[in-house]
């Protein structure tokens, strides 16, 4: 929009000049929309879960092991590598109080989600159901005028979405990133004034 008008203010360009460089800059917003969708398809047919997924009562741990699954196949696409055991993938292993790379090296092992994260408890810690209760709700919302709230309105707006309101948490985002329909209680609304 902006290089449109800059265009449009550029006195002495004639009308053809003008018009090649209109559907030029046309053709790259499309471009830049199409890839979009085809990484949200990419994503929906990896099978990554989303974050508020639960496995044991746990948000994001199965979301966490899909994408150690997928990275170990090398079928994770290079921008989430960057990530691997950072950020939410650190919290969750630091709530379970196990190490990220020994949960690697047991997830290559194979078996069940259930598995896995049986023996995490045996590996780490099994919280207490009033401590799943509190990382759950933390969890989901994480991005919500917190010190994650501009990472959020900055990915938003990378990702062609700033004017997304519904969208105020990270899971949230990640769900609409990756062209899930965003569920009923995963919204929240701002505190009346």
């Amino acid at each position: 929009m902006r290089e449109s008008r800059t265009l449009l203010a550029n006195r002495g360009t004639d009308a053809r000049d003008l018009r090649e460089r209109l559907l030029d800059i046309t053709e790259r917003r499309l471009e830049s929309r199409v890839k979009k969708a085809q990484t949200r398809r990419r994503m929906r047919e990896l099978g990554l879960r989303s974050p508020a997924s639960k496995v044991g009562g746990i948000v994001y741990f199965g979301r966490l092991i899909d994408k150690i699954r997928q990275h170990v196949k090398g079928q994770l696409p290079s921008d989430y590598q960057a990530n691997l055991g950072r950020g939410f993938d650190s919290a969750c292993t630091t709530f379970l109080r196990i190490d990220y790379n020994r949960l690697v090296e047991r997830v290559k092992q194979g078996g069940t989600d259930e598995e896995i994260l049986q023996w995490c408890f045996g590996m780490g810690h099994r919280p207490a159901d009033d401590e799943v209760y509190i990382w759950n709700e933390f969890m989901r919302k994480r991005g919500w005028n917190d010190e994650l709230s501009e990472i959020l309105k900055r990915r938003k707006k990378e990702a062609g979405m700033a004017g997304r309101s519904e969208i105020q948490t990270m899971f949230t985002f990640i769900d609409a990133d990756e062209g899930r329909s965003l569920v009923g209680n995963q919204k929240l609304q701002p505190a009346p004034d």
